[in-house]
């Protein structure tokens, strides 16, 4: 499947010897490449371009320094989880371009800014990164307010598919130093078609989104003052002993969001901070001591239960082996180990024993 305006010319720039110079180099290049195609050598397009690696980094590098590159068409489809999402997939040519192109430039630029609670898609950072700052929000608040307080939980409606295009090239333009890379950058954006909307499956759109609400980060922190701040991606939170003031909060980054073309979802919503908070499909539980307990959500793991069943009879077909159904297991037993689950994870071990490894006996 075809994305929208795909197939276009990037505006002919003028080579800088400096930063975007490096991200044109041919080693840099043939580094970025090793990068994307780790994880994915199974896919055909992917190891069909990598059997001439050296001779399509060449021509890859020929084509971006006499201004005939070209971005191919997208390949676009569906998933169903966690949430149903349209993807817009970036093929590997450009994937290899676009990396060396946002680790030599646009990363180091646009994340200067960036505030420390800012946690989604940066080194160093992740969902462990924003889990744990969380952790740490909620015991500076237990000390200071005990369980007296507010919570602020906000998420952005259809935040990349909503954004106008006009607000992603500012975010991208004030950041950034080097006209070529935001020449680039704003073709690709320009790439997804009409006026608004970032296709997900690009790492260009994820460096411009963050960048997209990296104004609205500081305003929360140095004009609101809310000290209790975190946010990643699209989905923030904050946290005041008066709800009154969050309900303020509330009408300025309503009020912020509408002037550049975005709005809040229904899921956004005031609560106390003894009720528990559900962050990044965790509970967050603070305790009459101050300790944090974190839960996974019911929905999580009546999805792994799902998915096992599913597996075992996959693996009854002859079309799975009993290693792929191990690998899926650890990788959410990982995911499980993150939280206070020692019981869950017990519990799940026994019901994993009793599909798969007692099937056996």
């Amino acid at each position: 499947m075809i994305g929208p305006r795909a197939s276009i010319t990037i505006p002919p720039v003028t080579l800088n010897d400096n930063i975007y110079g490096k991200a044109l180099s041919f080693d840099e290049l043939y580094k970025s490449l090793k990068k994307c195609r780790r994880n994915v050598m199974w896919k055909d397009s992917v190891a069909g371009y990598s059997i001439n690696a050296l001779k399509n980094t060449y021509k890859l590098r020929q084509s971006l320094l006499k201004h005939t590159y070209k971005l191919d068409p997208y390949q676009i489809f569906r998933i169903n989880e966690p949430k149903e999402r349209e993807i817009v997939a970036t093929r590997i040519k450009d994937r290899q371009f676009q990396r060396s192109l946002c680790d030599n430039v646009l990363y180091p630029e646009v994340t200067k800014s960036f505030v420390y609670d800012n946690c989604a898609c940066q080194r160093g950072k992740g969902v462990d990164f924003a889990l744990d700052r969380l952790n740490c929000h909620l015991q500076r608040h237990f000390r200071q307010h005990g369980l007296q307080g507010w919570a602020l939980q906000c998420d952005i409606r259809h935040f990349f598919a909503e954004t106008p295009h006009t607000v992603a090239k500012a975010a991208i333009a004030k950041r950034v130093s080097c006209p070529e890379a935001i020449a680039h950058t704003d073709a690709i954006i320009d790439s997804f078609g009409g006026d608004r909307g970032i296709g997900l499956g690009s790492q260009v759109s994820q460096i411009t989104q963050l960048a997209v609400l990296d104004d609205l980060d500081h305003y929360i922190k140095e004009r609101l003052r809310i000290k209790g701040y975190i946010r990643y991606m699209d989905d923030f939170l904050l946290i005041h002993p008066d709800r009154g003031y969050l309900e303020r909060c509330l009408i300025d980054i309503t009020a912020y969001l509408a002037a550049i073309g975005l709005e809040l979802n229904k899921k956004t919503h005031i609560f106390p901070v003894s009720q528990g908070i559900v962050f990044l499909k965790w509970h967050f539980y603070l305790t009459a001591t101050g300790k944090v307990i974190r839960k996974m959500s019911r929905k999580s793991i009546c999805r792994e239960r799902r998915k096992l069943k599913k597996l075992k009879v996959l693996l009854d077909e002859g079309r799975i082996t009993m290693q792929d159904v191990h690998n899926n297991y650890q990788s959410w037993r990982a995911n499980a180990k993150r939280g206070n689950t020692r019981d869950l994870l017990l519990k799940m071990d026994e019901h994993y024993k009793n599909l798969f490894t007692r099937r056996k006996e």
